[in-house]
């Protein structure tokens, strides 16, 4: 049987769309490039924002159209199916099966009941042991870096986030099962990897995430350890110092703010202070110079003055991130700032989020030209046109870099290479292999 996983969201969806690759894999089924070549459509969903959940329903949309005319499977998985679960079935009646993200393992064993005949089989449970995934089922789609799970859940309550609800409390893979993964994937030829959770920060698998960092950078043969989500308030003075003078982890930090007014953040129930935020971020001491700092930021929360935006961009501009996630707040069933009033016209909202990604691209072309005549190694991750002969390639502090090779030149994917940076840019660094 082929199939085809559609994935929408964050490095957690990627992932799990690799676990479920790997699962149907193993069963025999083979994986195809489209939904139009497959005889069993599997979307792996987010709800983070309505965006992304409209999304989903337009593709669901074209996938019934698709049923009339052939047989077809058609199954819902990811953060979407956790939070809505039987109620995806009343809205679109077409799907085969909804299986929730605590459930993953659960996949072969849905597919079969639909195969079967069973109709709308959902498996929304909570299975104590689905972040402890086999490594050996996971079918890697990146040839450069390698997605690691090392914690799943999160026990903050942010009013605005519906992870709670959709990924669980937090659960923690123990260290010796992401060191033993590790060593594994560097085996197979991948020189670095991304260790993700909701909440990175909090990991408690047997040591802390500054340790666990300085295990994994143990690994002979391992050259770059980045990670992704981390939460200010579990940023310690240890994980501070393992980014500052480790050499193998990447020189790049995501530490997402949300806003730069207290009074905002206290409605979002973020648990710091901006001066506290700025607090951890000091934490880097000297080091911070040499690295590269990125934030998420919502706009137009309910109750947003125009002096609380005016915050935000103050502290934007004094810390000059490098890059920044900016969103209009997005409303989310079942979470608690649903019951705030939200009576901001959508017009100033976009308005508000135009003027901080304006100062944002400023603030990145400005860092980023701060690198133009250096020479920095750089990872092969694909190739342009070949006869231009340029690469894509991303630097320590998460610069893409468009790479000149020359005509011809074949360059490996996930290899190191020495870049001497030639032209800057917002959205890219231009270079020259030395």
């Amino acid at each position: 049987m082929k199939f085809h996983i559609q994935t929408w969201g964050c490095q957690m969806n990627d992932h799990d769309g690799e676990k479920l690759s790997g699962l149907l894999s193993a069963d025999g089924f083979e994986e195809v490039g489209s939904a139009e070549e497959a005889e069993l459509v599997l979307l792996n969903t987010c709800s983070i924002r309505e965006k992304a959940v409209h999304k989903v329903y337009s593709e669901l949309g074209r996938l019934r159209e698709e049923k009339q005319r052939r047989p077809l499977l058609v199954g819902v998985t990811g953060c979407l199916a956790q939070q809505e679960q039987a109620a995806l079935f009343k809205r679109a009646p077409h799907i085969d099966f909804v299986l929730g993200t605590m459930a993953l393992k659960q996949l072969p064993r849905l597919v079969a009941e639909a195969r079967a005949g069973r109709l709308r089989v959902l498996d929304a449970g909570e299975y104590p042991d689905n972040h402890l995934f086999p490594p050996s089922v996971t079918r890697r789609r990146d040839t450069a870096k390698a997605l690691v799970t090392i914690t799943e859940g999160c026990n903050h309550a942010c009013t605005y986030c519906i992870v709670p609800t959709t990924r669980g409390a937090e659960r923690h893979r123990p260290f010796e099962d992401v060191l033993a993964e590790v060593r594994g994937l560097v085996e197979r030829g991948y020189r670095e990897v991304e260790l993700l959770g909701q909440n990175v920060n909090s990991y408690a698998g047997g040591c802390t995430f500054a340790d666990l960092l300085e295990r994994v950078s143990e690994v002979e043969g391992l050259e770059w350890i980045r990670f992704t989500t981390s939460h200010p308030m579990n940023f310690t003075r240890d994980l501070a110092r393992v980014l500052v003078t480790n050499p193998k982890v990447a020189p790049f930090l995501h530490l997402p703010l949300q806003s730069g007014s207290d009074r905002v953040l206290k409605r979002m129930l973020r648990e710091y202070t901006v001066a506290e935020y700025l607090e951890r971020l000091g934490y880097l001491g000297e080091g911070r110079a040499r690295m590269a700092i990125s934030t998420d930021f919502i706009v137009g929360f309910p109750g947003e003055t125009d002096e609380d935006f005016e915050d935000t961009l103050r502290v934007l501009e004094e810390v000059a991130f490098d890059g920044s996630f900016s969103f209009i707040y997005s409303p989310r069933p079942g979470t608690p700032s649903l019951r705030l009033k939200d009576d901001l016209p959508m017009a100033l909202k976009a308005a508000r989020l135009k003027r901080l990604q304006q100062r944002q691209t400023g603030l990145t072309r400005a860092s980023n030209e701060r690198f133009v005549g250096r020479e920095i190694p750089v990872r092969v991750e694909a190739h342009g046109p070949t006869e231009h002969g340029w690469w894509l390639a991303h630097s320590g502090e998460w610069k893409t870099v468009h790479l000149i090779a020359g005509p011809g030149r074949a360059l490996p994917f996930g290899e190191l290479v020495q870049a001497r940076i030639t032209m800057a840019s917002p959205h890219f660094l231009g270079a020259e292999l030395v």
